[in-house]
């Protein structure tokens, strides 16, 4: 197979140079960001099915929050006139739907018509008149300003455009314009769901870029340092750049973009390209000698490490594709586009191999070095197995009661630095306003029920005082408030009474329906089926304690509401509180059948039940390692760490399976598992140690990351590849040690690695 490779060559690479043509366009789209919700969640899941639902009957519900605040007053005409210009410009963005706030406020009448209703900072409007006016609408005035008038309220509705996510930074952006034209950072702030997801977005992207492309300076540096062989470079280079642009090129062609997930593609791509390079570098500075032809070692070298490459490829293509098993389509994403990379790796290693590898002189010194050393720590381990048992299994206890305090849970704003404009912002919202991340509630009316019957009214009006005696919980509105309101307009301190009398509820209610009221009872009351919308402004949780949070408001829910009408959470929060469960569901399926998967195919390969269960058992100790180290550390399992056990798992078991195949051909050759296993260490642990070193370096560049996801990636990565390196010098060979050795047999004194 590798001869025929070396004698088409030539036409594989006019087909892969075609092909790079031909997806460039796709490349080119792939790097567009997509973090829509259709990229995270399955087209048929209920959830998203639902959101869609809601986004239907009320609008877009990814609303912007925005305070103005002074600490002295802002009953004051210039403020008043500021307002009102800022209202107008965020009214006249086109994709703005609405604004709701002082600015564009109207007060209405005693007998509730609309042509009684008149500004509330209409032109020479006084700070004596505004109080006035809101004192006795406490439910209008208490969406408008705080209760000292120090800080005021606006809600800008976005559209609900088809194509809202991919352009939700520009239409925030346009938002913040205006804002900024009208006050400084100091005074205004904005707050919401789609800010903060657009400041992690952005500078998700940004870190991800940056620090990516300093790790691979970083790793290829030290690449180039250990063997100081610029072509080597190239080889390695040529397999990362060339997988890493056809992946891409295939996945935007397919219409994908790209999203948080799919950032660490390139990251997958440069592991395994570095491993399967250096196997192949290695194995070629051990089998060359001073005057044999370049070609033909070149070409012994791919024959010799095909089967091994092929299985870990295949191994490793395994792992990630049992990420199909996840509820979440980012991650079956994530998962089938690392396995073509990976393909795509093996296919380039050999490709390029016998492209430039003949080009090229051995660069034996580091390969030496680190087996002489291999080899020295070897006789080291063996001379104390017992302390190094006892220390494997130390750290094993250890780790593995790490996993038990390992928790589920993401917080998106804690991804941010503290000094990001969007913290600020958010701090600054409840520490002037209170509560104000929404949480929306659907209410049905049980047959027999409206929503303005007295029995559904005043059962919202009870719900709402007990949810707010719930700690984190600040103003609440919905249906339910549009009608005190009126009633408040009408009868002042009496409005809570007539919530009870059917009569005055009517006569709201048709006044609701007039042009004047429509495009705010839209907001809360969706006509055609009957339904009304409950917002609860609260604090910004983690979704762990939003789902908490929704559970205790549930059970209030159905204490008040329950016998006249249904009430089930929806608008974004829900799907965000059940990312929780999809992240469990992804990393327990996808690890279970990673390593059934693993298990199988590398058995295919070794043809030995024993061998394989001893050869996949101890690449489980750096997944324990990287598992562990998060309960104890208190970092959460969540959508940025939910695949880094799939990549270890994958990426060790390239070593194990590197290593079990070369100890298998020394054992048939006649050696004693004493022998095989010092010459397989001697031989295969330069690769071993040198690929952790790159992989180490590289990795832990991310810790100077500003973005908390990118910070634990290359941290929990690095701290990984530690694990994974003792795993294969110390656990491995102690395993085979115990349970594959002939009694009375001792190894024999080698001078190489061969």
């Amino acid at each position: 197979m590798v001869n025929i490779l070396y004698k088409i060559r030539y036409y594989l690479l006019a087909v892969v140079a075609t092909a790079c043509v031909l997806l460039w366009p796709g490349a080119r789209a792939a790097t567009a960001v997509d973090n829509s919700l259709a990229t995270w969640f399955l087209k048929d899941d209920p959830a998203l099915r639902a959101y869609a639902d809601f986004r239907t009957r009320f609008g877009n519900d990814e609303v912007v929050i925005l305070v103005v605040h002074d600490p002295q007053t802002l009953l004051q005409p210039a403020y008043f006139t500021r307002f009102r210009a800022l209202t107008r410009q965020l009214e006249a963005l086109p994709t703005v739907q609405s604004v709701t706030g002082p600015g564009n406020a109207r007060v209405p009448g005693r007998d509730l018509t609309g042509a009684s209703a008149r500004p509330l900072l209409g032109p020479g409007t006084g700070a004596a008149q505004v109080r006035a006016a809101l004192h006795d609408r406490p439910t209008l005035g208490g969406q408008l300003f705080s209760a000292d008038y120090r800080s005021a309220r606006f809600l800008v509705e976005l559209r609900n455009l088809p194509d809202f996510d991919n352009r939700r930074a520009e239409v925030l952006a346009q938002v913040q314009r205006v804002v900024d034209a009208h006050f400084s950072p100091a005074q205004a702030y904005l707050g919401g769901v789609g800010i903060v997801y657009a400041g992690l977005n952005a500078l998700s992207q940004h870190d991800f870029g940056l620090f990516l492309g300093l790790g691979y300076l970083l790793m290829f540096g030290v690449f180039l340092g250990l063997y100081r062989n610029l072509r080597l470079l190239l080889y390695t280079l040529g397999i990362v750049a060339l997988s890493t642009y056809l992946t891409f090129g295939i996945y935007g062609a397919l219409g994908y973009r790209l999203n948080l997930m799919t950032v660490l593609l390139p990251i997958v791509i440069i592991l395994l390209g570095i491993m399967d390079s250096m196997h192949v570098i290695n194995e070629r500075n051990l089998l060359a000698r001073p005057g044999s032809p370049a070609l033909a070692d070149t070409l012994q070298t791919l024959r010799n490490v095909f089967y091994p490459c092929l299985s870990t490829m295949l191994t490793t293509v395994a792992g990630f594709l049992a990420l199909l098993t996840s509820p979440m389509a980012i991650l079956q994403t994530f998962g089938v586009f690392a396995a073509l990379g990976i393909f795509f790796c093996l296919l380039f290693t050999y490709l390029l191999g016998v492209l430039l590898l003949p080009h090229t002189r051995p660069a034996p010194r580091a390969t030496a070095a680190a087996s002489v050393w291999v080899g020295q720590f070897y006789q080291f381990l063996l001379a104390r197995q017992r302390l190094f048992t006892a220390l494997s299994l130390l750290l094993i206890a250890a780790f593995a009661v790490g996993t038990t305090r390992l928790r589920t849970d993401t917080y998106t704003l804690g991804y941010l630095p503290a000094d990001h404009r969007v913290v600020r912002d958010h701090q600054a919202i409840e520490a002037t306003w209170g509560p104000y991340m929404p949480l929306e509630l659907l209410v049905r009316p049980r047959p027999g029920h409206t929503l303005h019957d007295t029995a559904v009214v005043q059962a919202a009006a009870a719900f709402t005082d007990s949810v707010q005696t719930l700690t984190g919980v600040g103003r609440v509105f919905g249906f339910q408030s549009l009608y005190q309101g009126g009633l408040e307009a009408q009868a002042k301190g009496k409005a809570r009474r007539l919530l009870a009398s059917q009569g005055a509820l009517n006569a709201v209610h048709r006044q609701l329906l007039t042009p004047e009221y429509a495009p705010l009872a839209r907001q809360f009351v969706h006509e055609p089926s009957g339904t009304g919308r409950i917002t609860i402004s609260g604090t910004m949780l983690s979704a762990r304690q939003l789902t908490a949070k929704m559970d205790s408001v549930l059970g209030m829910a159905r204490a008040t509401l329950g016998p006249v009408a249904t009430v089930q959470p929806a608008g974004y929060q829900p799907m965000y509180s059940g990312i929780v469960r999809y992240v469990t569901a992804s990393q327990t399926n996808s690890l279970l059948w990673s390593f059934l998967l693993v298990f199988a195919l590398t058995w295919a390969f070794i043809r030995d039940f024993r061998l394989a269960v001893l050869t996949v058992l101890p690449n489980l100790f750096p997944v324990l390692v990287l598992l562990g180290l998060m309960g104890w550390l208190g970092i959460p399992l969540d959508t940025a760490t939910a695949s880094i056990a799939a990549i270890v798992l994958s990426f060790c078991t390239d070593d194990s399976i590197h290593f079990i195949y070369a100890y298998r051909q020394r054992r048939r050759a006649g050696l004693s598992p004493a022998e095989a296993r010092l010459t397989t260490l001697t031989h295969i642990g330069p690769t071993i140690v040198l690929t952790s070193v790159i992989l180490f370096f590289g990795y832990s560049s991310m810790l100077l990351a500003s973005l908390k996801t990118v910070e634990l990636f290359g941290a929990l990565t690095a701290l990984a590849i530690i694990g994974a390196l003792y795993g294969e010098l110390v656990i491995f060979p102690l395993v085979l040690e115990r349970f594959d050795r002939e009694p009375g047999a001792k190894p024999k004194p080698v001078a190489g690695g061969r």
